[in-house]
């Protein structure tokens, strides 16, 4: 399996923080789909205590904001990784490499956030217990599409602003 060199890097560039915001958007949109087709949009917001359509999807999209940057820091650093196998390297140019990377994301954080880390910090806040892992279908099949999306979106996006620029 060959391997690349790493490269230096510093702060995102505005392309960069353009994209991501922009592929979040996408992605956030492809997620409160999902949440909406499978009825768990309401439990996001109710997370939360709040009500309603506009607060569920003004959530959707904040998370969608918020979970993107660690994508982009993770699909960055791949490019750049002294000891990374080609096709993880080429994550970040390479819409289906991007999916499958994105999906492993997905579901990693439907584990970390969703099935153990939401219950523990539920737990913490109001000292009740809470089933751990919680077997939140309808959210593992949006994050999962989340990813693919987002991981999709990201290269194609990145060369349309690096075009334009």
């Amino acid at each position: 399996m060959a391997y690349r060199q790493s490269r230096r890097g510093g702060s995102p560039s505005p392309t960069k923080v353009l994209t991501a915001v922009t592929t979040a958007l996408i992605a956030g949109a492809a997620l409160g789909g999902v949440l909406h087709a499978t009825g768990s949009l309401r439990s996001v917001a109710d997370v939360y205590g709040l009500e309603g359509v506009v607060n569920e999807w003004t959530l959707v999209f904040c998370h969608s904001l918020v979970a993107g940057g660690p994508f982009v820091a993770l699909v960055t650093r791949l490019s750049r990784g002294r000891y990374v196998p080609r096709p993880l390297a080429e994550s970040d140019r390479s819409p289906f490499l991007g999916a499958c990377v994105g999906l492993a994301y997905g579901v990693v954080l439907w584990v970390t956030v969703v099935a153990y880390g939401g219950p523990f910090l539920l737990g913490l806040i109001t000292a009740d217990a809470y089933p751990v892992p919680v077997r939140h279908w309808g959210s593992f099949v949006g994050l999962s599409t989340f990813g693919a999306v987002f991981g999709a979106w990201y290269p194609l996006l990145q060369a349309f602003f690096d075009e334009r620029r």
